[in-house]
């Protein structure tokens, strides 16, 4: 060592002025550590969002796509229910093609639903196209369904359309089909 030059071999740090630096450094690596897992966490959250964001846009294509032939499944099945004797072999088919037709709406996750008689009115899937004295069915029961109603897991596609049972007036003087 010359007298204006700095040591050629410095001292080793000693171990007090070292553990500090030690511990400031395990502080750091744990505070990366940290930063590390929380982007993987945020990023896993990330794609568990984007997968259900896709998969909700295409069970609402799905969704859409059904509620529009929703009107030709009722048109097949108005055909069935009135196919001539005479023309058993061709109701036959057009039956066949309804129920694939079915099949093909329950394979996308969609059921259809049909309040029986007595059922109570539900508002939430149901749609009161009519109210009828009955003295048979207790006043808001569902008297008949007249139209299918369609929902999926979380949702109703369409309210099955009913007739409502109210109370027979003493006079009969009351409409028969006011909704």
């Amino acid at each position: 060592m010359t007298r204006d030059s700095q040591p050629l071999h410095p001292e080793a740090p000693s171990e007090a002025d070292a553990a500090p630096d030690a511990a400031a450094l395990e502080r750091e690596r744990d505070e990366y550590k940290d930063k590390a897992l929380r982007a993987q966490a945020d990023l896993a959250n990330l794609r568990r969002r984007f997968d259900e964001e896709r998969l909700s846009l295409t069970r609402n294509a799905a969704n859409g796509f059904v509620a529009r032939i929703l009107p030709i499944v009722d048109d097949l099945r108005r055909a069935v229910e009135s196919v001539p004797p005479d023309a058993a072999g061709w109701g036959d088919g057009v039956g066949l093609v309804l129920q694939n037709l079915e099949a093909a709406i329950r394979s996308a996750g969609v059921t259809p639903f049909e309040p029986a008689p007595g059922d109570a009115f539900d508002p939430r899937d149901q749609e009161a196209i009519a109210h009828q004295a009955s003295s048979e069915q207790p006043e808001g029961a569902v008297l008949l369904c007249a139209r299918v109603g369609y929902r999926t897991e979380d949702r109703v596609l369409r309210p099955a359309q009913v007739v409502v049972a109210r109370t027979p007036e003493e006079d009969g003087g009351g409409a028969e089909n006011e909704p």
